[in-house]
């Protein structure tokens, strides 16, 4: 984890080797929470000892999603809990290899104190300009406020139109930022699976297994 020397209260456990990975958006809808879930899972299965931080409160996403897990007996474990401040999320990371975080759907202060915090901060937008202006928007304020934090847009929720992609892709080139070099497919067997506390590749359907198994690489890559 980047050590960090400026001045504030105690970080998530700066002397540990715990990474720390976020996933914010602007607004909803845009696969923040699945692919927060892709990437623990994909952790586990490397044998990491994983916990999910879930922050929005009111969806709770996350927590539902790891109690069908815990309930269909899927293996590897990946521990997910609610949180309502860093300050609960300091106290628990202790053990852990990676925490990864899911934020509410709208930005706000707790989205820029935890990118404070983060080693990688990942925000998943769709190929619509109504998703990438608000994307870039926060990836610009995030990025001002400094911080050791990496940036990387996720292409997420996409289609299968190719033409769509490169214009999303070449306007997040524009903007100065890294984008992942694989896409977070919209189909709804993901969804299926995601409902029995399934992710990524342990998709049953072979061509959504191989496709997972490209961003999973692609995210555990950016760690």
């Amino acid at each position: 984890m980047v050590q960090r020397t400026s001045p504030g209260p105690t970080k998530i456990q700066p002397e540990s080797k715990v990474t720390v990975a976020s996933f914010v958006g602007q607004k909803g809808g845009v696969g923040k929470s699945a692919l927060a879930r892709v990437l623990a899972v994909a952790a586990a299965h490397q044998g990491k000892r994983v916990l999910i931080g879930d922050y929005d409160l009111e969806q709770l996403t996350c927590v539902e999603w790891g109690a069908a897990r815990l309930r269909n007996g899927i293996e590897p474990e990946v521990e997910v809990r609610a949180f309502k401040s860093l300050k609960k999320l300091r106290k628990k990371v202790d053990g852990f290899d990676l925490v990864v975080v899911d934020t509410r759907g709208l930005a706000d202060d707790f989205t820029e104190e935890i990118s404070k915090e983060s080693d990688i901060v990942f925000l998943p937008t769709g190929t619509s300009m109504d998703d990438l202006r608000p994307t870039i928007g926060l990836a610009k304020r995030l990025a001002h406020q400094g911080g050791s934090s990496k940036i990387v847009i996720v292409l997420s929720r996409t289609g299968r139109s190719e033409r769509l992609l490169e214009q999303a892709l070449a306007f997040i080139e524009r903007s100065g930022f890294e984008c992942l070099d694989a896409t977070w497919p919209q189909r709804d067997g993901f969804q299926s699976d995601m409902d029995l506390g399934k992710a990524g590749s342990e998709a049953s359907n072979l061509y959504l297994k191989l496709a997972a198994t490209k961003i999973e690489t692609a995210l555990l890559n950016c760690l």
